[in-house]
């Protein structure tokens, strides 16, 4: 087997080593098998393989969450393509940063307790994202009956002025 040179000591002693890791969190642990590192046989440093880190990071991040009983990074993105929208659509929605959902479902940051509650609103009610949407895409503008006149050559007769095209009206949402 060829040895690489250690990062540390500089000497030519570092051997690649694969292993079954085991993680503990608040009590409950993880195996990650195939975790790939390594080892200094001068200095005795170990060093974590790059995609390993990188893969059990994500693996790890996923298990945080559910021993704190949070959704998963799965279970985020369920939840989210259920309620039809792209991650930034939810991520200017609900708030937490314009990438907020990417994060969360590629396992780089873990959402809030508030955040998690939220989403668990809206997999159990996918119409309560009505009360949240802008009110610019829940209501149909009503236009005064001054604005058709002249494209549809209405005449008005009776009572009413332009004045009367001050008042606006809305549709309720």
């Amino acid at each position: 087997m060829e040895k690489g040179i250690c990062p540390i000591c500089a000497s030519e002693g570092l051997e690649r080593k694969e292993t079954r890791q085991i993680f503990e969190y608040k009590g409950k642990s993880i195996d990650i098998d195939k975790y790939i590192y390594y080892k200094c046989s001068v200095c005795e440093e170990s060093i974590v393989d790059k995609d390993t880190l990188k893969r059990s990071g994500k693996v790890l991040k996923d298990f945080e969450r559910k021993v704190d009983g949070l959704l998963t990074s799965k279970e985020i993105k369920k939840i989210r393509k259920k309620l039809n929208l792209t991650q930034d659509q939810i991520s200017s929605l609900l708030g937490g940063g314009l990438k907020a959902f990417s994060r969360y479902e590629n396992c780089q940051v873990t959402q809030s307790k508030v955040m998690d509650n939220l989403l668990r609103v809206l997999d159990k009610y996918p119409t309560a994202i009505n009360v949240i949407k802008p009110q610019n895409q829940r209501t149909a503008k009503i236009k005064s009956i001054f604005e058709y006149r002249d494209p549809y050559r209405y005449q008005l007769f009776g009572d009413i002025t332009p004045a009367d095209a001050d008042v606006k009206l809305e549709a309720m949402g």
